[in-house]
């Protein structure tokens, strides 16, 4: 090497190129759309997408696979406790709805003391607050453990998500795929 051998290439030149040329486009000659909004809007899309892919896809199946439906109940007798305070609400087992009986029964019957109302539930707000029953002679405070209320939303976010999805997943790879397509085009134009 000899001493004037030591300059620095210009970056601003293009590179120097044998006969076969450069396999890729250079930077200045990509597409600022393709190289930073196309992947953003493919990010953006797929945090979009996830949600409600996630959401559509649990309310078509939510109800299948048993995640929601009837309310829970407990029945725990009055003796259990030192005393029952008087803004508790008390409420006679004949005013029970056919379905709270049954559920009243299960939950007693239970070693877990725990039934399910399957069908009306008239007292509904007396329940959730907790109330003590009388059944057959003998005090039970009961309340609504669980209300297992199914979501309601539209199933079709499932689909909408999907395709979100897959719209942002091409997004995110445009520029890769579109240096590779124009390398791909600058060796067959040279060919």
């Amino acid at each position: 090497m000899s001493p004037g051998d030591d300059s620095v290439p210009d970056a601003t030149e293009p590179p120097a190129t044998d006969e076969t040329g450069p396999l890729e486009p250079t930077t200045g000659s990509e597409s600022l759309l393709l190289t930073y909004a196309a992947p953003f809007l493919g990010v953006l899309l797929i945090a979009a997408g996830l949600p409600l892919g996630i959401v559509g896809g649990y309310v078509v199946i939510q109800d299948g696979v048993g995640l929601c439906g009837d309310p829970s109940i407990t029945a725990t007798p009055v003796d259990e406790y030192d005393g029952v305070p008087a803004t508790v609400e008390t409420v006679s087992a004949s005013e029970l709805s056919a379905a709270e009986r049954r559920a009243l029964e299960e939950a007693i019957d239970s070693p877990l003391r725990e039934g399910t109302v399957e069908g009306d539930l008239a007292n509904r707000a007396a329940l959730l607050e907790g109330a003590v029953v009388e059944y057959e002679g003998e005090g039970y405070y009961v309340q609504i453990t669980s209300l297992n209320s199914c979501l309601d939303v539209e199933p079709l976010l499932f689909p909408i998500g999907a395709i979100a999805i897959l719209v942002g997943v091409a997004g995110v790879l445009t520029p890769p795929i579109y240096r590779k397509m124009a390398g791909f085009e600058e060796r067959m134009r040279r060919d």
